[in-house]
């Protein structure tokens, strides 16, 4: 009889471990950043880790609200962690602790307009040795409304930053407008215009290529 209680309790422990929640996520590019907001005044370093072939997942470490989240939007999953350490490198992922999994999360995407137009102009800061793209976008060919304006600074003088990403701001200019000025460049900062005033600014110390298998287990799970 005692051997089968121990059995018992053998069985359910086994069982209970073997319940853990486990996920993996694939990375092969990440983007440390500095994050300026003028609106809500925020000024913080914040990490982008992606896959450039599957769009559907991503990690965001933010070190204002000392959170990272992970989304999943094929899936409708959302993972939340707590940042406790600086972030250095990809396998610095390992340190991400309390895990929470929230399941059927609904994503707000941005209004998307079909018609949309979009004006491009770019020259060359030859002060500060940058070439400077500027990208606004129009609801339509009227020209009436901005959608959003920023403006793209490219430069080779950090040699942190390997900007090859397949879906780039960079890869998308050389593409579309056709921009071999930028080739040998790396965009080194974004400011995001509103009403003709800066609203908010990015400005890059390194992007990297990587091939990281984050995996982790869940430590709490909810249902929404």
């Amino acid at each position: 009889m005692k051997n089968l209680l121990v059995f018992c309790i053998l069985f359910i422990q086994l069982f209970v471990f073997s319940q853990e929640k486990k996920m993996s996520y694939n990375f092969n590019y990440y983007s440390v950043y500095n994050y300026k907001n003028y609106g809500f005044k925020v000024d913080t370093k914040m990490i982008q880790i992606t896959n450039e072939k599957d769009s559907t997942y991503s990690l965001h470490l933010d070190y204002n609200t000392k959170e990272a989240i992970l989304k999943d939007t094929k899936n409708k999953l959302l993972v939340k962690f707590k940042i406790d350490f600086n972030f250095e490198k990809i396998e610095d992922l390992e340190k991400l602790t309390n895990s929470r999994l929230f399941k059927n999360s609904r994503y707000v995407s941005g209004r998307k307009f079909k018609n949309f137009v979009q004006d491009f102009e770019f020259g060359n800061d030859t002060i500060n040795h940058k070439t400077i793209v500027h990208l606004t976008s129009y609801k339509n060919k009227k020209r009436k409304k901005i959608i959003n304006e920023h403006f793209y600074y490219f430069g080779n003088e950090n040699n942190n930053i390997y900007d090859l990403h397949e879906k780039s701001i960079k890869k998308y200019l050389i593409n579309k407008y056709d921009l071999e000025d930028i080739k040998d460049l790396n965009i080194e900062k974004i400011l995001c215009l509103k009403d003709g005033k800066i609203e908010s600014q990015m400005i890059f110390s390194e992007i990297k290529k990587v091939n990281y298998n984050f995996k982790f287990k869940i430590d709490e799970e909810f249902p929404n």
